[in-house]
């Protein structure tokens, strides 16, 4: 079962690294084109910071936000090709790869306020949000605190009423998916345990991405999680339905609909019958479930407009990245 299923119901390249400082300039060089990508720190408290990941591109700012359990290195792949028209930058919130660990704060209003806080440090003026999966949530409270900060705000796979899905889903069991673990073969390098995630996965993340998320040892392989399990289940029990009331700030859903039962079980083939009848079950399921918060959307956000991507998945900007590109791009040309 996907890693992210909970926040539905959740340019290939090489990189070395030039210097350290307060900011970092990674080079990024691939066959087609060469990107360079500015990292820096910015403070948001006395003892924390907050990595910023800046790929290039001039005129109004677009921020991606990630969803939980990633960093802001999971756009790597997709966030430039906004670049072209846009300054494309990327947050990582607290408690997650770069970004400082504290001891509290791990709740939505305190990581929307973190946002703020990175918006006014760098001068960056009204800006694009762009969130996806638990990134909705925060940018919903940003829209709704701090209107002035926000030019436009693009949901992707992030518009969800969960608390309501989450009930509406109780009565449901999920049959568990029986994942092969890691073996030491597929933690021997990131580039193997991209592969091991794949598979278990269904989606290819930017290998930067892994890097980002898990300790390594100096002969590569995978140590343990940079973030330990109490931060996300933290930040998960103060999820609550979106409020979209008294935001008129243009906003676009993007949704995935009509995704496989592999989707959630990806291991779907190797059950008997009895159990991929349940998962049947559970599936269409969760797809009415997807429809009460697409239909909450359109009745409550003043200025939204919903794109459907029919068979994609929770990861929409890595598994049909071009559909989900061209549906940002068009909504932004309207309105910029």
């Amino acid at each position: 079962m996907h890693t992210d299923t909970y926040f539905r119901s959740e340019y290939r390249f090489c990189g070395y690294c030039l210097c350290a400082v307060l900011t970092l300039l990674v080079a990024w060089e691939c066959t087609t084109k060469r990107l360079v990508t500015t990292v820096r720190y910015v403070g948001i408290d006395s003892v924390s910071r907050l990595e910023v990941i800046d790929w290039g591109g001039s005129g109004v700012p677009v921020i991606f936000l990630a969803g939980l359990g990633h960093t802001a290195h999971v756009f790597d792949e997709f966030a430039p090709g906004l670049a072209d028209t846009y300054h494309v930058l990327g947050i990582t919130r607290r408690g997650f790869g770069a970004s400082s660990q504290p001891d509290t704060g791990y709740n939505i209003p305190t990581l929307a306020d973190d946002i703020r806080i990175v918006l006014d440090s760098l001068r960056l003026g009204p800006v694009v949000l762009i969130g996806h999966s638990l990134g909705g949530d925060e940018m919903t409270l940003v829209a709704r605190n701090y209107p002035q900060t926000v030019r436009a705000l693009v949901y992707i796979e992030a518009a969800y009423n969960r608390v309501v899905a989450q009930k509406f889903m109780a009565e449901y069991t999920a049959p568990q998916s029986e994942l092969p673990p890691p073996t030491p073969a597929d933690t021997k390098s990131a580039e193997a345990y991209r592969a091991y995630y794949a598979k278990v996965n269904g989606v290819v993340m930017p290998l930067s991405e892994i890097k980002a998320l898990y300790y390594w040892t100096p002969d590569g392989r995978r140590g343990s999680s940079i973030t330990p399990s109490w931060i996300h289940s933290t930040i998960s029990e103060t999820i609550r339905d979106p409020d979209y009331s008294n935001i008129s700030i243009p906003a676009l859903a993007i949704y995935a609909t009509q995704y496989p039962v592999t989707e959630l079980f990806i291991d779907y083939a190797t059950h008997d019958s009895a159990a991929q009848l349940a998962m049947r079950r559970y599936h269409e399921a969760s797809l009415r479930a997807d429809k009460l918060s697409r239909d909450y959307f359109r009745a409550r956000m003043l200025n939204g407009r919903v794109v459907e991507i029919s068979g994609a998945g929770h990861s929409a900007y890595i598994t049909h990245a071009q559909e989900t590109l061209a549906a940002i791009r068009a909504f932004l040309a309207e309105l910029l």
